[in-house]
């Protein structure tokens, strides 16, 4: 074998990075050492692994999306069989590039995380916060191996394993006139204002819900934030509908909050793991993704947070 593990990681790094550049600063090496050992393996292989383009970014060829698949799957081959040599075949180790849906990553992470640590303690999950676009764009690039998130923007480039099924509710100040019935019609709501995400994709789906009594919906705010939406809410600044509920029924400010369920009939939200579909996932992602399953299904939790 005339290439080494040290070499394959080191172009490892370059692909998952971006740059070698960055390959450099993570591996702790001078870029030049990186760059050899990039040219080392493409004489030994044959061809190019990677395409330099301006400002020092590169990406992978055709061939090289395979050939790094190839070599991730080796290296991590090569890491059990270090650690079952050295008597420590059952402890799992290495990291997990993890992304999250952003309002929903208070939610759900902490109860994924307290299981990985408690079975996986090798484990060292990086996480990834965004809106859905992001982790899409984040699958489809490799800087994201798994994704905790909602299926509402399908990707022919991704694959999706639906975990929770969930029907979207209605949050409304205690102080609103609508808190005292026990559920809501989407027409209850037509001249009220709605307190919006200001989030690609998930705002359209929650206006759309919105829109289908026979108009589109009256915007009075919008926000990025899970906690300032649920303030505006209640300071009788609008109506909002969500998909996950808090344990707590009040704001940040204290004031009280009520979620109704939506007597209408609508879709129910889509709640689970996203992967890329050209991508074999390691062992350790595979781990992840076990521990996603039984935690969001049998946890309960994970089952309270969602409005069945």
């Amino acid at each position: 074998m005339a290439f080494t593990l040290k070499q394959l990681s080191y172009v490892a790094a370059v692909a998952r990075h971006g740059s070698i550049t960055e390959a450099a600063k993570h591996v702790g090496l001078s870029q030049p050492a990186i760059s050899e050992a990039l040219k080392d393996l493409e004489e030994e292989f044959g061809f190019s692994i990677f395409v330099r383009q301006p400002a020092r970014r590169i990406s992978l060829t055709t061939a090289g999306q395979r050939f790094i698949r190839y070599a991730n799957r080796f290296l991590e081959h090569a890491e059990e069989f270090e650690a079952e040599s050295r008597g420590l075949g059952k402890r799992l180790v290495g990291a997990i590039e993890v992304g999250c849906f952003l309002p929903t990553a208070p939610f759900i992470m902490p109860l994924i995380l307290r299981v990985l640590e408690e079975q996986y303690p090798g484990i060292t999950v990086h996480f990834h916060e965004g809106n859905l676009g992001e982790l899409n764009n984040g699958i489809k690039s490799g800087a994201i191996e798994v994704s905790l998130m909602y299926d509402m923007h399908p990707d022919r480039k991704i694959a999706f394993e639906t975990l929770i099924e969930a029907k979207p509710y209605v949050l409304l100040s205690g102080d609103d006139p609508l808190a005292s019935k026990d559920v809501i019609n989407l027409t209850d709501l037509r001249d009220k204002e709605m307190v919006s995400f200001d989030l690609p994709i998930t705002q359209e789906y929650f206006q759309n819900i919105a829109s289908s009594i026979d108009s589109s919906p009256k915007i009075g705010y919008r926000t990025k934030s899970y906690e300032m939406l649920r303030s505006l809410v209640g300071s009788t600044m609008g109506y909002a509908i969500l998909i996950m509920r808090p344990h707590s029924t009040h704001s940040y400010d204290g004031r009280k909050l009520v979620s109704r369920p939506i007597a209408d009939s609508i879709p129910l939200a889509r709640y689970g793991l996203a992967t890329s579909q050209d991508v074999v996932p390691t062992r350790i992602v595979q781990v992840f993704i076990d521990v996603c399953r039984t935690t969001l299904k049998e946890n309960a939790e994970a089952a309270g947070y969602f409005m069945s």
